[in-house]
């Protein structure tokens, strides 16, 4: 059995008027990209909007053993694929100006 990690971000879109593109553009992702993340050890990814916010919460999993700011993080060989790279930049510069990530403060997994 495999033990998986999740990891959690949080951002804010920079206008409400770029939400629906912002949304397109993960309609129509790169294929490089989806492969870039699969290939980086990334099993899952889901972007949430906060109702009645430009907030966005980010969920990727992982297996455990993955350094996810390795694997996809700035100078990671992921970036390093010129369409990984434009995406990248492009979310970070037009939409959001990136992710930070979250705290874990509760898990059910640690229930007795």
């Amino acid at each position: 059995m495999y033990t998986m990690k999740k990891h959690c971000f949080i951002t804010n879109i920079k206008s409400s008027e770029l939400l629906s593109e912002y949304v397109h553009h993960h309609d129509n992702i790169f294929p490089e990209v989806t492969s870039g993340l699969r290939s980086a050890g990334v099993l899952s990814l889901e972007i949430n909007a906060v109702p009645g916010t430009l907030t966005l919460i980010m969920t990727i999993t992982t297996l455990a053993n993955v350094d996810l700011d390795a694997a996809i993080g700035p100078g990671s060989a992921y970036r390093e694929i010129a369409k990984c790279k434009e995406w990248e930049e492009l979310m970070d510069n037009r939409f959001h100006g990136g992710w930070a990530k979250c705290e874990e403060i509760h898990n059910s997994e640690n229930w007795g």
